[in-house]
């Protein structure tokens, strides 16, 4: 398969790089690491008249700590999300996610902006990100406005993202030491895209629940907190997590090559209760 030919513009800052997109009229994308753009063309499945590159823009790459949250620049690879002391620290479950994207190829190339932008369903930031509460930082080059995870995954592959609009930072609060968490995830094969993962934060006290999150990934269009499941688990001691987590039936999975509807919902219990479980032993050993 050939590449159709398309014009490529390097920018050095990202108010250069939204200014090309606005000159592109819809027609452009964005390639960071490329590590998911460049097989989708390579395939065939999207073309683009216009190719804005960002990868050698020198800011977006710094991690920082301020206010009680975490600041990390959208250009941050995978590579250094996985392995940086400060999120190790203050948000383990980020590094722990990142561990699962692909192979260290992929690690060193992709970027965090990129992840979130592209909006894979099953991809692990994404779901990590809607979990932990994050905030999106956005720009056009003139402005900034924020969006909240939660809100800014769409559908598929979609976001809240303008023609004329990327990632620059995102914003995570650090949470208490009291709470603990979970991510676990079944693929195929290490390092493919998740049939189901599911990312867990629990507080603990005197051996009860009382306040947890649950978001899974690979069972609906987009990465998806389970209120109904974490007001199930809410006051439970921890050896009743798993009766309090009965069948997942608000989800709607679809069926595919890998795995069917009513697998994937399976996992979704399982891997919630997995997930809920290692949530619980970490926060007692912090408590």
């Amino acid at each position: 398969m050939f590449i159709k030919p398309f014009r490529y513009h390097h920018v050095e800052s990202l108010s250069e790089a939204a200014e090309a997109l606005r000159a592109s009229e819809g027609e452009a994308k964005v390639i960071a690491g490329g590590q998911s753009l460049m097989p989708m063309m390579n395939l065939g499945l999207v073309e683009f008249e216009t190719i804005v590159d960002i990868s050698r823009i020198s800011d977006g790459r710094d991690i920082g700590a301020e206010d009680g949250y975490l600041h990390i620049g959208a250009l941050t690879s995978h590579r250094q999300l996985e392995t940086d002391p400060l999120i190790a620290e203050r948000q383990p479950m980020l590094s722990e996610a990142t561990r699962w994207i692909g192979n260290s190829r992929v690690r060193f190339r992709g970027t965090l902006g990129g992840s979130l932008a592209h909006s894979d369903p099953s991809a692990e930031l994404p779901l990590a990100m809607v979990t932990l509460g994050a905030e999106y930082e956005i720009t056009d080059g003139r402005a900034v406005r924020s969006v909240r995870a939660d809100e800014f995954h769409l559908s598929h592959f979609t976001t809240v993202l303008e023609e004329d609009e990327l990632l620059s930072s995102v914003r995570i609060p650090v949470l208490g030491s009291s709470w603990g968490w979970g991510f676990r995830e079944i693929a195929r094969r290490k390092g493919d895209f998740a049939i189901v993962a599911a990312a867990a934060l629990v507080r603990v006290a005197n051996g009860e629940i009382v306040e947890s999150r649950l978001a899974l990934a690979g069972v609906a269009e987009r990465p998806l907190r389970l209120g109904v499941v974490e007001s199930a688990v809410t006051g439970a001691r921890i050896d009743e997590l798993t009766n309090r987590i009965g069948p997942i039936d608000s989800i709607e999975p679809l069926g595919d090559t890998n795995a069917s509807a009513d697998y994937r919902r399976h996992l979704a219990r399982v891997l919630s209760i997995r997930a809920f479980l290692d949530a619980c032993r970490r926060a007692e050993e912090l408590s």
